[in-house]
């Protein structure tokens, strides 16, 4: 234990003085910032990342300006680098730098190679920046040109940028990405396969059966390394693409889930669980333990949109939570009471009603109050489901239902 706790103090140190290190490279960035050309600028930018270092906004606001300085001088590839490094930073440039590159990007279109299309594409949807028309058609006529060269995880971001962007590609781009998907399956990683399905599924492509068969093969064979992100989207999409799972492909993501439970975020926890009841599957006794247990360790991280989503899902399946969840779930709720939007109060109430839940007096006159301030934001609907709820619940002040207009 002594050793354990002083491993880790020395890790912490060699992390902080790392960071001390490169705080002041980036105040020297800052300072000869004028002097950089548009490859040092990229490289600057793209190292960070790598690093898994954050220089302050004033280091890449000087960076981005430089950039903006020198926008003719960048070719393809750098492009795409320093776009993508900006994503990987979270650092959305400014609006008239990204017209710019996207211009250049146009006229330099012939001398991207695939990589750089797929990270060019990749980089728009994660700024949140949607080219103008003129730019994705001369892209998606460079990824048929190079259909051949693009790899797994190219597919996987294409497809993953352009459910982001909600932009619809062209048929013959389309086919030409299933046909290569069908040559590099097998390479596909865990999110890859995720990204994939669930972009094919919101684009609307109807993938080949055949296809399907192989993607479920692929996660079969990869399972160990799916991540519970990897998991949760990966189940949705194969709900949403109409492909019902094999018993060993479904036990196989369960044991999987219940393997990951801890690190398990509650809003993955809840897409598993309503992506495989709306599969027409039962979740198994020990994902749904290894969730509760999991949840109780972390019920003080739990928004508003956690519990009642997590609430929700549970009662979906029928399944009451344990006395010392539901308590957990109970005092989570009361705390993030005023976050709780119109819906969710809809959904907690049938939550509640559907599994025969008997709350405290308190959380129940907590929830009345919360009722009453969102009642006039609730649809028809939800409010058809609070009346329903009320009418099942006996500890419920029987005014309430009258007071609901």
């Amino acid at each position: 234990s002594s050793s354990s706790s002083s491993s880790s103090i020395v890790q912490q140190s060699s992390v902080g003085e790392r960071n001390n290190r490169l705080d002041a490279i980036s105040k020297q960035i800052l300072v000869n910032v004028d002097h950089l050309d548009s490859i040092e600028v990229t490289n600057i930018l793209w190292s960070f990342p790598q690093l898994q270092f954050r220089p302050k906004d004033t280091v890449l606001a000087a960076l981005e300006a430089q950039a903006m300085s020198q926008v003719s001088d960048f070719d393809a590839r750098n492009v795409a680098t320093l776009l993508s490094a900006f994503a990987k930073l979270a650092y959305p440039p400014q609006t008239h730098l990204m017209r710019r590159l996207e211009q250049h990007a146009y006229t330099e279109i012939e001398l991207f190679d695939s990589q750089a299309v797929a990270n060019l594409f990749w980089a728009f949807a994660k700024l949140g920046y949607k080219p103008g028309v003129d730019l994705v058609q001369a892209m998606e006529g460079c990824i048929e040109r190079q259909i051949e060269s693009f790899n797994s995880q190219g597919i996987s971001n294409m497809l993953w940028a352009w459910n982001k962007l909600h932009h619809t590609p062209g048929e013959s781009v389309t086919q030409a990405i299933l046909k290569r998907t069908f040559d590099l399956v097998n390479e596909f990683s865990p999110m890859g396969v995720a990204n994939s399905l669930y972009g094919f599924s919101k684009l609307g492509v109807i993938v080949p059966p055949l296809l399907l068969d192989l993607f479920e093969k692929r996660a079969g064979d990869a399972m160990a390394q799916f991540t519970p992100q990897a998991i949760a989207i990966s189940l949705t999409a194969f709900r949403k693409l109409n492909h019902p799972l094999s018993r060993k492909t479904l036990d196989g993501f369960q044991r999987r889930a219940v393997a990951l439970a801890a690190s398990t975020k509650p809003s993955e926890k809840t897409t598993i669980l309503s992506s495989l009841d709306r599969m027409g599957v039962t979740p198994s006794r020990d994902l749904i333990t290894a969730y509760e247990a999991a949840t109780n360790r972390a019920i003080s991280s739990l928004d508003s949109d956690d519990a009642s989503e997590l609430l929700w899902a549970l009662a979906r399946l029928g399944h009451r939570p344990s006395n010392s969840l539901f308590a957990a779930l109970e005092e989570a709720l009361a705390t993030h009471i005023n976050h709780i939007s119109s819906d969710d109060v809809a959904g907690v109430w049938w939550a509640l009603a559907r599994i025969k839940a008997e709350p405290s007096v308190g959380f129940l006159r907590i929830l009345e109050q919360r009722t009453f301030e969102v009642q006039k934001s609730l649809s028809e609907n939800e409010l058809k489901d609070v009346r329903w709820a009320i009418s099942k619940m006996p500890h419920v002040d029987s005014n309430l239902f009258s007071k609901l207009a």
